[in-house]
């Protein structure tokens, strides 16, 4: 799986997740597209950026949401909100309360995912709201741009080890490609504008082909 070979609205997904990266925040992105699959409106996380005055609310899915125009865009089955990582409690209520009826999610989170919630209330039930699970290739993608993130930026070497094993669950051949990327090329956070989005994800898909290879 390479970059270019990715629909138009994942390689946003994950241009906005290189984005937050290099700006400190959680690696994790959504955008959502109309019938026609085009992108509409995006959230990137930001929660360690000062954007508004709590930034920890800032989550990529609640931003997309936020800034989707339902003046223009008022058919709430033709849209489809693609989400890198499995919506939180947070961002999957706003979802719910926004309009947003389809879903197509990357990775999950066993951790913080909430989209079983769905299912708990008559209201959000009620919804019918569909949700797509895609392959591990996106899903290993999505947790080594997070595992690139918390190598770059996380001093707690406690919080970092229950990280790694958090993200993977369901993506470990993500984690460890990312891992071998960030000691070969010597990552720093001043080196970040070396790379664009594009190159850290092919660099990435190497190491997981890699990494797939050699437990066969």
């Amino acid at each position: 799986m390479r970059y270019a070979e990715l629909e138009k609205h994942w390689q946003r997904v994950f241009e906005l997740e290189w984005l937050s990266l290099r700006e400190g925040s959680k690696a994790i992105a959504a955008v959502i597209t109309d019938d026609k699959g085009n992108i509409i409106s995006e959230g990137r996380n930001m929660t360690c950026e000062a954007v508004i005055p709590n930034p920890a609310a800032a989550h990529a899915e609640t931003e997309a949401v936020r800034a989707l125009d339902r003046s223009r865009y008022p058919d709430k089955w033709g849209c489809v909100l693609h989400a890198g990582l499995e919506p939180c409690v947070m961002c999957m209520g706003t979802l719910v309360m926004g309009g947003i009826r389809r879903v197509e999610i990357a990775a999950r989170d066993d951790f913080g995912g909430a989209m079983k919630l769905i299912d708990m209330f008559g209201f959000s039930r009620s919804k019918g709201i569909q949700v797509s699970w895609l392959d591990n290739g996106l899903g290993d993608m999505q947790r080594a741009f997070q595992t690139l993130r918390e190598l770059l930026y996380n001093e707690d070497k406690e919080k970092l080890e229950r990280m790694m094993k958090d993200l993977s669950v369901h993506n470990k051949k993500g984690v460890e490609a990312a891992k071998k990327f960030f000691e070969d090329n010597k990552l720093t956070i001043d080196s970040l504008s070396r790379f664009t989005a594009e190159m850290v994800f092919d660099g990435l898909a190497d190491y997981i082909e890699e990494y797939r290879k050699e437990r066969i």
